[in-house]
């Protein structure tokens, strides 16, 4: 039998390097085991990238932030953290950061954090945590429900601000506008923009951080209005926020503004009327702390699209899927329509997979996804459930006019795809399954049917469709 060919001493030493494995064989590392080893170490490497891409990410600025597994134990703390608690890492997992909240506030953190996690749902919470050095400090805690790429649900991930500054910023200034020069030097400190404006919504004071954000000076501040600062979209929306609270309502609640430049930042604002008059009748001015929570949203939105979208494809994956399907059914039912729902499986996408990697196995995937939804109509849904798994759903069809659509499909999958030098060639099997008013089947039902008929298109030869039941059955 001919010897297997194996890789020459300088690669295979670079080889061996690159792998974190201390046990692999003495032997010479065979060439057919060459591409294998080298796609685990690129694989490695990437991950390792990625894992010290988002450690620098979440451990920048003075952000505290902490990530709870599903059972709602906490599993890891961002090192802000550690260094505001000044405690370690094993002593704050668990409920170990429970530790440190106020003993007065523990129980209703408890209580807040337990209902939220029992529906899945955001929240915010509120309390003190003794920082290292022995002081507590009031901390915005903000959470939601985090998962994985296929819509997993893997816990909780929260994002936590300290706001004692500026809690005592809006009780000093609550008291009166007399002491106003005595608290210029103490606002000054404060990370967040402090504001007063008039009746005529014009700017008579900011501290250090608003005349930061305006990149003007005191002087120049005085006497501007928003217009001078922001587009009018962003000045419409201020002035409808400053006419209540010159009214005498007190305001919380995000701002998006669209900068001169386009850019668009997000904030979080408080704002409440100050009188000076005994009889507190009318506002003379509106009092404003701003906090700029851009980065913040950004990554929520990041963790959002992430329990939603497949990272591969950018496709809805099963949670939205599902989701979708729920929707187009109620709709079906009001309507007394029909939809579809089409699962399709690639036919020979494996042995492409394992012969020229997951590098080729992923674009293929995403060639083929791209052509496949340009089939469909622009309000229809087509979703990657992982691997080489898809499903369409089509609403109000005519069951005897899906045919055309059907062999679209086929023909989109079986293209040729060019990728360098290689001409990969894969087809698709159909499952389809009708739905029209009745209440049942469910969503998971109906999905289980159009799989059962696509197990039954690959039985019969492949690259073809079969339909589950007679369409409204």
């Amino acid at each position: 039998m001919d010897q297997v060919p194996r890789m020459d001493d300088e690669s295979e030493s670079q080889l061996r390097a690159a792998l974190p494995f201390t046990d692999l064989p003495e032997e010479p590392i065979p060439v057919a085991w060459r591409r294998v080893l080298r796609d685990a170490a690129e694989r490695i490497r990437e991950l390792e990238e990625c894992r010290e891409y988002y450690r620098q990410l979440t451990d920048a600025g003075q952000v505290l932030i902490w990530v709870s597994g599903a059972d709602g134990g906490v599993e890891h703390v961002n090192e802000p953290w550690l260094r505001f608690t000044g405690r370690s890492q094993a002593q704050e997992q668990g409920d170990g950061w429970l530790e440190g909240v106020h003993p007065d506030d523990r129980a209703a953190c408890i209580e807040g954090y337990w209902a939220a996690f029992s529906a899945r749902r955001p929240f915010t919470l509120e309390y003190r945590l003794r920082r290292a050095d022995g002081e507590y400090r009031w901390i915005l805690d903000e959470g939601g429900p985090r998962h994985d790429p296929h819509g997993e649900f893997r816990g909780y991930v929260g994002f936590c601000y300290d706001i004692t500054a500026r809690l005592a910023a809006e009780q000093e200034l609550h008291r009166s506008l007399h002491h106003i020069q005595v608290l210029h030097e103490a606002l000054d400190r404060v990370p967040v923009a402090v504001y007063v404006k008039d009746r005529q919504r014009r700017y008579t004071y900011g501290n250090r951080e608003t005349l930061r954000v305006f990149g003007c000076t005191a002087d120049e501040l005085y006497g501007c209005g928003d217009e001078d600062f922001f587009p009018p979209a962003t000045v419409a929306r201020l002035h409808e926020v400053d006419s209540r609270v010159l009214a005498g309502e007190d305001s919380r609640e995000e701002i998006e503004a669209v900068e001169e430049d386009g850019g668009h930042r997000v904030y979080w604002e408080v704002k409440t009327p100050v009188y000076t008059d005994a009889s507190r009748t009318l506002p003379d001015s509106l009092l404003g702390i701003s906090t700029d929570i851009t980065w913040q949203k950004d990554l929520l939105r990041e963790f959002e699209h992430g329990a939603h979208y497949d990272a591969l494809t950018a496709l809805p994956n099963r949670v939205l899927l599902l989701d979708r399907l729920h929707q187009a059914m109620v709709r079906a039912r009001r309507r007394d329509t029909q939809l579809a729902v089409v699962f399709l499986d690639l036919d020979g996408f494996k042995a492409v997979n394992d012969g020229y990697g997951h590098d080729a196995g992923d674009r293929l995937l995403r060639t083929v996804a791209e052509r496949m939804r340009a089939c469909l109509r622009e309000g229809d849904t087509f979703a990657r459930l992982g691997g080489d798994e898809f499903v369409a759903v089509l609403e109000d069809v005519d069951p005897g006019l899906t045919v055309p659509l059907l062999e679209r499909l086929l023909a989109a999958a079986a293209a040729p795809v060019e990728d360098g030098e290689n001409v990969f060639r894969v087809s698709a099997s159909l499952g389809v399954a009708f739905y029209g008013h009745d209440p049942e089947p469910g969503p998971e039902q109906l999905l289980r049917e159009a799989d059962q008929a696509m197990y039954r298109a690959k039985a019969a030869g492949r690259n073809r469709y079969v339909i589950s039941r007679p369409p409204g059955g």
